[in-house]
């Protein structure tokens, strides 16, 4: 794509800034399909960007065009389709999400979501080259968006820096995927002559992971040096060779960067690729151990945006919300850690100001059940850093208060505060377990469970004895499906900590996913009895009695956790269980009572809908509380490709009897995680809904062998038919018969 100094164009999106005749000189009043074509704002060989509207989504989009005549036939078209369906299967906070594809005037095109930024190059030009510990951190959030690409057995194949940005606010984003393999099938070879890799010259070889990773060397080079290691203006050979034999090593150009960031990026740019890191995800790792080699005094004066934002996976069915999330809620911090009172670890005293405010910090950072408390141990935290700036484990604990924070509003900014003061921590003072505990769970919710691995790892190391080290471990262990290593995880924290609230929550929120009720309830019970103020650990007791039969002590937990903390939620949950229970009148109420505080809750209307339509006497009040539902959850632009989300969107339009869309989200949530079993029943209930129980019974039966919520399931007359169809009791006998 061509770029212009005063105008950051990539796959997604273009900032403005100064002189913007260039870009609104291409104005143009015309339209391809249903877009309104506001502004062309990029070009290259094969298409054009354009600043487009989409009327069915409301809102501007990144329209990419290719020229007329760019794809040549069916065949073209099915491949770039299939193309563009992977790479909408990728999720990441670093990758902008594609919505569509499609074909119009002769004109193949799909969009993004338009964003705002500007590439690195441009930042490259206007602020010069980039400090050791951002080039660092900036590769870290491409590495990762890389190793998701990869995962999907994808690949980007023109990684430069015209195609990462950084978004107003700080959000890295690595761009232009679809132009690059166009190019490839059209050329045999794609990529920018100064990025690509050795082999792509000499070799005739097509992209691999090995060209990827030798492209990210060559733009961590760049983000540091401002130019780079070989200079190639074409793809001859002769030139080429010549060039390579020429490259300068990092280390002569930057001879102050730290030895572990130079050999970082000498390892990834290595001739030979079998001497690169065979993983985007082994280079990511390189750079978080980089990320520990300065000086205090640099990391304590840095003033750097926040880099990453991703959202938080909520998967949202009825009560079994809060245990489904709960683990993502929680604060851990060890209790060997000393109070280091600057980086040497001195001591102060008890009665210092310094102390006694991060004591009252601390004490409401284990209380972490109520927001409140949260707000209070950040402004603690703040204060004592404010007093001083080296404190590591001030910073460390900043950081957890921040992630645990984001686990109520999931404001994606408070995830880049506690990774950057985690990484603050780590430079301060690299021997402190906590920052590496709070990295660890950040990495298991963006689900990069091998850089989650390698920072629990580092924390038992550190303190092989911390509670919180080995729960961090199980969240991890829980984030890679192995819920048995767990659990016993879980376990060795309570026989460290016993009588800490904390651990038996944990516990019981992963017995509980295991089909183990009664431990379960056990384990929560015990939470309570630690800390009765904990009104999330009521609610969670609730849903564990519910699947139990226990309903009457389910709606005491609700009634108790309702007296503590009254939130939307929980009256949202309090109205799911009176709607099973029949009581259509009463679980209205407490819906309304839910939409009341929060009128952003689509699952409130949902459950609204339902009371209306189980109750047989209010039809179209349950099409307007379902079409109210759809409304919020499409509106909903950060969670809306959550493959759980997608399949509650499935089942209220067919609720509403839209077929083609209900289908059509039916099947992409399950195209995304068709294992899940909260997408399995969500996709089969809107088949059972649209007539399709053919397709339904294999998704609802696999989802209740899994353990999915087996009372709502049983109790929903919706589904009273396919209970009793033979085809499915079969279905589902022989499922458990496999399981066991």
């Amino acid at each position: 794509m061509n770029e212009d100094p005063t105008i950051s164009i990539g796959a997604a999106g273009e900032t403005q800034k100064g002189p913007v005749q260039q870009a609104d000189a291409a104005v143009v009043a015309a339209t391809w399909g249903s877009f309104s074509l506001l502004a062309r704002v990029g070009s290259g060989g094969f298409g054009e960007v354009y600043r487009a509207w989409d009327p069915h989504l409301q809102r501007e989009v990144a329209l990419k065009l290719l020229l007329p005549g760019a794809i040549t036939g069916e065949a073209e078209y099915e491949a770039m389709l299939r193309e563009a369906r992977a790479l909408a299967s990728v999720h990441h906070p670093n990758i902008v999400p594609v919505h569509g594809i499609d074909r119009h005037d002769g004109r193949v095109g799909f969009w993004t979501d338009f964003v705002r930024g500007k590439t690195l190059s441009v930042l490259v030009s206007e602020q010069g080259t980039f400090g050791a510990r951002e080039a660092a951190l900036i590769g870290l959030d491409v590495a990762r968006a890389l190793s998701a690409v990869h995962r999907a057995g994808m690949l980007h194949r023109d990684i430069k820096a015209e195609n990462v940005m950084r978004e107003e606010g700080g959000r890295i984003l690595l761009m232009d995927f679809g132009l690059s393999t166009l190019e490839q099938r059209q050329t045999n070879i794609v990529g920018t002559p100064n990025y690509m890799a050795p082999e792509l010259f000499f070799e005739g070889g097509r992209g691999t992971v090995a060209t990827d990773i030798y492209s990210m060397g060559v733009l961590l080079y760049f983000l540091v040096a401002g130019g780079y290691p070989a200079r190639l203006r074409g793809l001859i050979r002769e030139e080429a060779r010549a060039e390579f034999t020429r490259r300068k090593p990092l280390m002569d150009i930057r001879p102050d960067l730290p030895e572990p960031l130079l050999r970082t990026v000498s390892t990834a740019m290595e001739v030979d690729p079998t001497k690169r890191f065979t993983s985007a995800g082994q280079l990511a790792s390189a750079l978080a151990e980089s990320l520990g080699t300065h000086a205090p005094a640099e990391v304590a004066t840095a003033a750097e945006p926040p880099r990453r934002k991703f959202t938080t996976k909520w998967a949202f069915v009825g009560l079994l919300s809060a245990a489904m999330t709960l683990v993502s809620l929680l604060v851990w911090f060890g209790g060997r850690e000393k109070l280091p009172w600057g980086t040497k670890g001195s001591e102060a005293t008890l009665s210092s100001p310094a102390n006694a405010e991060f004591v009252k910090a601390q004490n409401l950072l284990l209380a972490s059940y109520k927001e409140s408390n949260l707000v209070g141990a950040v402004n603690g935290f703040q204060t004592v850093l404010k007093a001083d700036p080296t404190n590591a484990l001030a910073a460390a604990r900043l950081g957890a208060a921040y992630f645990v924070q984001h686990g109520y509003n999931h404001d994606p900014k408070l995830l880049d505060n506690a990774s950057e003061w985690s990484n603050r921590a780590i430079a301060l003072q690299p021997e402190l377990a906590a920052p590496y505990i709070t990295l660890a769970r950040i990495a298991a919710l963006e689900g990069d469970t091998d850089q989650a691995t390698l920072q629990a790892k580092k924390a038992l190391s550190l303190e092989p004895r911390s509670a919180e080290a080995h729960c961090a471990q199980g969240e991890v262990l829980e984030a890679q499906g192995r819920a048995k290593e767990a659990i016993s995880a879980y376990q060795q924290a309570i026989d460290l900590a016993p009588e800490d609230w904390r651990w038996p929550m944990s516990l019981g929120v992963a017995e509980y996913r295991e089909g183990n009720r009664t431990e379960a309830i056990s384990q929560l019970q015990r939470a309570t009895d630690f800390a009765p103020d904990n009104a999330m650990a009521y609610y969670d007791l609730s849903i564990a009695h519910r699947q139990s039969g226990e309903l009457k002590q389910a709606r005491n937990d609700l009634d108790r956790s309702i007296s503590l903390d009254p939130t939307a939620s929980k009256y949202a949950a309090l109205g799911s269980l009176l709607l099973f229970e029949g009581q259509f009148d009463e679980a209205a109420q407490m819906e309304r009572k839910a939409i009341e505080l929060n009128p952003n809750s689509y699952q409130a209307y949902e459950d609204l809908a339902a009371a209306y339509s189980w109750s047989g006497t209010n039809h179209d009040k349950a099409v307007q509380a379902y079409r109210k539902a759809i409304e919020l959850e499409e509106a909903d632009h950060a969670n809306k490709q959550e493959p759980g989300r997608i399949a509650s969107l499935a089942g209220d339009y067919a609720a509403v009897g839209d077929t083609r869309k209900g289908l059509a989200l039916a099947r992409k949530a399950l195209a995304l995680k068709a294992d899940d079993p909260t997408v399995e029943y969500g996709a089969g209930e809107a088949f059972e809904l649209l007539g399709r129980r053919a397709a339904a019974i294999p998704l609802i039966a696999s989802a209740v062998a899994k353990g999915y919520d087996t009372y709502e399931f049983e109790h929903s007359p919706e589904l009273a038919s396919l209970r009793a169809d033979p085809k499915f009791i079969a279905a589902l006998n022989d499922l458990k018969e496999k399981k066991q």
